[in-house]
Order: C-alpha cells, then sequence, then structure tokens
C-alpha cells in the first residue's frame, strides 16, 4: 500500500503528488520487468570472479587476481539493479508469498556477499576471502534455484524426466459422474496446475478451485461460461503446439483431442460445477465426445502416450467391436496419424487458394510442422456446402491429404470433385449425404487409408464399390444403413480391413478441435 500524504489548503499540490505517485508506481512496474535480463549479469560476474581469485593462486595463473575486484564491482552493481527491479517485479506479479520472500531476502544476502569478498580482496585477507567465496556461490546456487523455481514451477531443477502421469481415473459410466470434481479438475490438476496453481501463478491465474477459474488472469477470462469462442482457456488449447501462447507449453504433456474437446462442451453448456453429467445438455454428437473420454480413461497407457504426444490423438487406441482378421485378442491395431503422412516431401501450397479456402471459413493446417501437406476441415462453414468451395480443393489436391466434410450437404458434382483429390490418405463424411450412387467418385482415391462413414445412408451394395481401394486400412461405419447381417460379407469383401460398426474411439483429425474466426 502506498500512504500520499495529502495538503488540506490547496487541491493542487494533492493533484501534483497524486501524479507523481501515480507515474512512480507505474515507472517501478516497467522498470520491474527488466529483472529477467539484469538478473543474468551479477551471476555471471560473481562466478568469475570466483573462478579467478582461486585459480590464481597458482602461480601460472596469478595475473588474473588483479582482474578480480574490477569484476565484484560489476557484480555488485548488477546485483543491486537486480535487487531493484525484482523487488518492483514482485509488487506487480502473483507469485507464492513464501518462496517469494525467501528468494528475495537470498538476493539481498548474496549482493551484501559480493560487497564482504570485494573488502576482503582490497585487504588481502585470503582466508576470509574464501570463506566469503563458498558462501557466494552457495548464495547465487540457492537464489537462483528459487528464481527458476518461481518462473518455472516447484519441479525446476530435478534430475530425470518428469512422471507423465494419465489424467482420469478410469471411468465406468460417464453420465453418472460429477463433471468438474471428476473429470474437469482432474485435467486441470494433471496438465494445468503445475503453472497456474497455489503455488506459481503465470499470468495471474489459478486453475485449482472453482472461484479462480471464473476470476480469469491477466489475458481475461479463462473460461466464459457458455462462450467458447471468447474463453481464454479454449483459445490457448486449439493454437497450434508451436505458437508463442499454446497452452501447456510444449515442452510439457500436452491434453489429448478428447480431453480438448471434453472441455469445449463443459465450457458451452455453461461451465457448471455443481452437477454430474446426465444433468447437463447433451447432444447426439456431444454424447460421442462424453463416450470418447471414457473410452480414453479406460486405456491407461495409450493416455499417458496420448498425453505426451498432444492433442492430435496420434497413438490413441481404437477398440472395435469386432478382431481384425488374424488378431484373436479382439485389439485393433493402431494406425497413427503420423503413418498417413507421404515420405516424399511437396512444395507448399498456392497461398492465394489457401487464403481463399480461410476467408470462407475452412479451416486449413499444415499435419506437422516439418510438412508442407494439409488438412483440411469444413467444420466451421456451415452444412450447405457450395460446389465453389469444394472446387478451390482441386488447387491444392498435391499437399491435401487430410480432408474432413462432417454433417454436410453436398452435390453430385461436389463429390466427384472430392473423386479427384488423389493424394487423400484421410477422409472423413460423417452424417454427410453421401449416397450409393456418389460414393462410386471415391473409388479413384488409391491412396485414401482412412475412411469415416459413420451416419452415412450408403448400403452395403455402396460399400463394395470400394473393394478397388488398394490401401485402405480402416472404415468407420457407425450407425450406417445397413444390418449386422450385411457385416460378415463386408468383412468377405475387405479382408485387410479393420470395420468399426461401433463401440470405438474415433482418432481424431488435428482439425477437429480449431476454431475459425
Amino acid at each position: 500500500m502506498i500512504l500520499v500524504p495529502v495538503f488540506n489548503n490547496s487541491w493542487v499540490p494533492n493533484f501534483l503528488l497524486f501524479t507523481l505517485y501515480f507515474l512512480l508506481f507505474h515507472m517501478l512496474e516497467f522498470f520491474g520487468r527488466f529483472h529477467p535480463i539484469l538478473v543474468h549479469l551479477p551471476i555471471g560476474f560473481l562466478i568469475l570472479a570466483v573462478l579467478f581469485q582461486w585459480i590464481g593462486r597458482w602461480s601460472g595463473y596469478s595475473y588474473l587476481r588483479l582482474s578480480v575486484p574490477v569484476i565484484l564491482v560489476l557484480g555488485m552493481l548488477s546485483a543491486l539493479f537486480a535487487c531493484v527491479t525484482g523487488l518492483a517485479l514482485s509488487g506487480t506479479a502473483d507469485y507464492p508469498e513464501s518462496l517469494l520472500g525467501w528468494h528475495q531476502w537470498m538476493g539481498i544476502g548474496t549482493t551484501v556477499l559480493s560487497l564482504g569478498m570485494f573488502w576482503a580482496v582490497q585487504r588481502k585477507k585470503t582466508r576470509e576471502t574464501n570463506l566469503i567465496a563458498v558462501m557466494l556461490l552457495a548464495g547465487i546456487t540457492i537464489t537462483g534455484h528459487m528464481g527458476g523455481s518461481l518462473t518455472h514451477g516447484e519441479d525446476y531443477l530435478s534430475f530425470g524426466p518428469a512422471e507423465i502421469k494419465p489424467t482420469l481415473a478410469p471411468i465406468a459410466d460417464i453420465q453418472a459422474v460429477h463433471a468438474y470434481n471428476d473429470l474437469v479438475q482432474p485435467i486441470f490438476e494433471a496438465r494445468c496446475v503445475s503453472c497456474h496453481g497455489a503455488s506459481k501463478q503465470k499470468g495471474n491465474l489459478r486453475l485449482d478451485e472453482p472461484s479462480f477459474i471464473l476470476k480469469g488472469g491477466e489475458d481475461g477470462l479463462a473460461v466464459k461460461p457458455k462462450d467458447v469462442e471468447n474463453s481464454e482457456l479454449i483459445k490457448r488449447l486449439l493454437l497450434p503446439q508451436d505458437a508463442k501462447k499454446h497452452m501447456p507449453p510444449i515442452s510439457k504433456a500436452q491434453l489429448t483431442g478428447a480431453e480438448i474437446q471434453f472441455l469445449q462442451w463443459w465450457v458451452r453448456t455453461g461451465a457448471d460445477f455443481e452437477q454430474k453429467i446426465n444433468a447437463l445438455p447433451q447432444t447426439a454428437q456431444d454424447k460421442q465426445i462424453l463416450l470418447d473420454l471414457q473410452t480414453a480413461s479406460q486405456d491407461t497407457g495409450n493416455l499417458t502416450k496420448a498425453g505426451s504426444k498432444g492433442a492430435t490423438g496420434d497413438g490413441a487406441a481404437a477398440k472395435g467391436s469386432a478382431a481384425a482378421p488374424g488378431n484373436p485378442s479382439g485389439v485393433r491395431k493402431v494406425f497413427s496419424l503420423a503413418a498417413s503422412i507421404p515420405e516424399q516431401p511437396v512444395q507448399a501450397a498456392k497461398a492465394d487458394l489457401v487464403q481463399r479456402l480461410k476467408e470462407l471459413g475452412v479451416v486449413v493446417l499444415p499435419v506437422n510442422r516439418e510438412s508442407a501437406y494439409l488438412s483440411v476441415n469444413f467444420v466451421t462453414v456451415g452444412k450447405l456446402i457450395p460446389d465453389s468451395a469444394i472446387a478451390l480443393l482441386e488447387g491444392i489436391k498435391e499437399q491435401l491429404i487430410w480432408l474432413k466434410l462432417d454433417d454436410v450437404q453436398l452435390s453430385p458434382a461436389a463429390f466427384s470433385l472430392i473423386g479427384k483429390l488423389n493424394r487423400l490418405t484421410r477422409l472423413q463424411l460423417s452424417n454427410s449425404n453421401l449416397s450409393d450412387e456418389s460414393i462410386g467418385n471415391l473409388q479413384n482415391l488409391k491412396e485414401l487409408q482412412w475412411l469415416n462413414l459413420v451416419g452415412s445412408k450408403v448400403t452395403t451394395q455402396g460399400l463394395l464399390k470400394l473393394g478397388t481401394l488398394p490401401k485402405l486400412q480402416q472404415l468407420f461405419l457407425y450407425r450406417a444403413a445397413f444390418s449386422t447381417t450385411d457385416l460378415a460379407t463386408l468383412q468377405q469383401a475387405f479382408p485387410a480391413v479393420q470395420i468399426d460398426t461401433g463401440n470405438y474411439r474415433l482418432p481424431l483429425l488435428p482439425g477437429d478441435t480449431s476454431l475459425v474466426k
């Protein structure tokens, strides 16, 4: 708290005084931001002074001692500036008080020790110099560790890689669990609280208690109930992993696609902290999202692996209703997203075509940071997709390998255009108006490995037209228009293809959790 004297006789001195204090406070806030830069100077100077002092004991290096007083002066001055800026920074950021207090006093103590060593060196007191040098090194180490813990978390100086733990305990019936206590809070605890909890609050944000979650941080509301697009938490999760503001940082274990979609649903339904899942509104698509999360929780090993790989779902298990041929265990082989990216490089797509697609609301993303191959998602365009939008895809067909067209209505001409995208390896047409007639256009997709026709009206006769696809590995037919008696026919027609008809977790395309404004 700043105490400001008040003059009773005139408002002019009061106004000037308050203005001066206001400017002084904001100047301190500004200079405090230089602390992370200045704090490294005294560390370097003081360690160098100690090394020169000790190495100079040997006759061949005695000349190094001549520079020790000068280096100590530079170290003292830079340590003093680091202390001043650190004190200014501590008043403008939310750090754990206990650790911050120790860090401040250790920093001040280290500065005093540097002054003591300067005195001992100037007075040529060898014994005192060596003793203070040892204390100075200890002070630098402890102060630096505490500073690193304040900035990077309390596990900053630790040995060995951090253990990636499963996010959720196995869930038998997700509809019966508590939305926040059993799902949201464990996800935050596993992936977010190390940087946004009681011991550390990056960006003045805490995610360990409901009141703090709703309060938000310095960048705005982390969670804005029923408003996914303006909830900063969701926006950060959906950024590419190499983006500066992506959360969690790329060095940390990432949320899976199922977890991100669940958090989007939770925010969209009002970010409720009291109700169970079955008391919250759900569409058919929402129920599938919840089922995906339940399935993920039951596969502890793969969830841990998915957490280390990020939200793309690469490595997540997919369990189907029937075992693949030659696999009596019933656990299906996992085909990763990386396996569907061609090895041969490709030139970047034309920027103007990509921009035109983005202007239409289409999500266009690279499949990874090292590749020019593209993933295209029409999730934010609407149900009625004009032929002109599909026609633009032909201009990037050399780069386009993943395409998602869920819940859309396309014309026969549009399906014909899709059939010309001969580099596609993954195609998602769930709940679309694909028919037995239009599915014939997909016969030309000779590179296709993964096809999602969930909820389509295609019958067994239409599906048999896909028998000419040489590289097809997975076919998703949940709620498709065929009877269970036809499954044997399909399995005979596609002996090398995994056919999923339900009770599985869909692998996610990178665009599944992307929003475009």
